[in-house]
Order: C-alpha cells, then sequence, then structure tokens
C-alpha cells in the first residue's frame, strides 16, 4: 500500500493513511492520522465562518499547527499531536 493514493488527504502531508478496520477487512482512512483529520476538520470550520479578528486570529493558530504536523519525520507520529503544540 505505497502507492498514491495512499498518501493522506490534507495537502502538504506525505504520510501514509492509517488502515481502519470494517468488519474484518483493513481498508486505507483518507487521513494518516486523527491530527491531519483534525486539521482539516479545523481549517474547513473556519473558512466557512463569518470573518472576525477571531477567526484571523484562530487561522494564525492553525498555521502553528500545521507547521507542526508537516515537520513531523518519524511515522509513528501520526495520531493526535495537539499537545505537542503547546508542549503539554
Amino acid at each position: 500500500m505505497s502507492n498514491a493514493e495512499n498518501i493522506c488527504a490534507r495537502d502538504g502531508c506525505g504520510f501514509h493513511v492509517e488502515l481502519v478496520m470494517i468488519g474484518d477487512t483493513p481498508l486505507p482512512a483518507v487521513y494518516c492520522g486523527s491530527a491531519c483529520a483534525d486539521y482539516e476538520w479545523l481549517r474547513k470550520s473556519l473558512a466557512s465562518a463569518e470573518p472576525s479578528p477571531e477567526i484571523a486570529a484562530s487561522f494564525q493558530h492553525l498555521s502553528a499547527l500545521e507547521r507542526l504536523l508537516n515537520g513531523r519525520t518519524d511515522s509513528l507520529q501520526v495520531g493526535p499531536l495537539l499537545g505537542s503544540l503547546y508542549g503539554r
């Protein structure tokens, strides 16, 4: 499962997607892990929100998360990373 179709759907993420069990069959997910899936959910939610100073600030925080996700080098770093963003 190493072809381009099995790469995380998030732009800028080259990690391979996780396999999820559907019944007894492992199938590839859309994103490599919950961190990328959460990132995309947040990005789409902010993009659909009414512009405001708070939304602009949230986009800046999201950019920091994007840098963190794009900086991953270990294939085991595909799960939740939000605590890493703030040193928790």
